[in-house]
């Protein structure tokens, strides 16, 4: 039987995941968004031959704390701290692409509440061509039998009246289990106000009580540049127990 009460509250969470994503998208191009399943493939890996309504993870022993997790990052992405100054980072960008600095300046001033992992391409090559490619990872408390079909398609609906289209959910597998990702084309507005879009692809997996949202945004002109290195952060997300 369907519980309104806490169906309401699962649907809220999930948009407060969903936008706050969005809001670092900040790698803008051509105006005019629409949706594009194939933007940015999500990850290489198959999907797994379990079905869509599988049981999720086992119950953990001890709750754990936000950003219990790791990733491989290629040669040339870094972490960035998501509290703290990010005065002396900013500067050293700065200094060598002052509009990549403020983009990424916007970006990190507008982090949700629920963000608990930032990271880069701070590569020469990126750094050179002022392409801000980021990845930010959101968690959200979930009621415990919230499975992670339902954390994707909720996630899906709220994305595609976002984009007003249709987007494309795939079930692929990552290094701690089953997950779901999605590609996209988003709205954003820039640092200097204007509008634009970007390439988005969001990575959604699911523990008992929590569900994480890893969202990778990239300036659509560099997509496919992007598409093989999404793919290795995102299958390498890793749960630290």
């Amino acid at each position: 039987m369907r519980r309104p009460t806490r169906g309401g509250g699962r649907r809220a969470l999930v948009l407060t995941a969903c936008i706050a994503a969005l809001a670092v998208a900040g790698c803008g191009a051509a105006p005019g968004a629409s949706p594009a399943a194939s933007a940015v493939p999500a990850a290489s890996a198959e999907p797994s031959a379990a079905p869509s309504g599988s049981a999720g993870p086992a119950p953990l022993a001890t709750p754990l704390p936000p950003g219990a997790f790791t990733f491989d990052l290629p040669a040339g992405w870094v972490a960035v701290p998501v509290t703290g100054s990010h005065d002396a980072l900013l500067a050293d960008i700065r200094a060598q692409n002052p509009a990549l600095a403020e983009s990424l300046a916007a970006r990190l001033a507008n982090l949700s509440g629920t963000t608990t992992y930032v990271a880069f391409d701070a590569s020469a090559d990126a750094l050179k061509k002022g392409d801000l490619a980021m990845l930010v990872v959101t968690e959200v408390a979930l009621p415990a039998d919230v499975a992670l079909q339902t954390f994707a398609t909720t996630i899906k609906g709220q994305v595609e009246q976002l984009v007003e289209g249709t987007v494309d959910l795939r079930q692929i597998l990552i290094a701690s289990g089953q997950a779901f990702s999605l590609a996209y084309r988003a709205p954003l507005t820039r640092p200097d106000g204007k509008t634009g879009a970007a390439a988005l692809t969001q990575v959604l997996y699911v523990l008992p009580g929590r569900g994480y949202v890893m969202t990778f945004a990239v300036p659509l002109n560099r997509a496919d540049d992007y598409s093989q290195a999404i793919a290795d952060i995102a299958t390498s997300f890793r749960i630290r127990q």
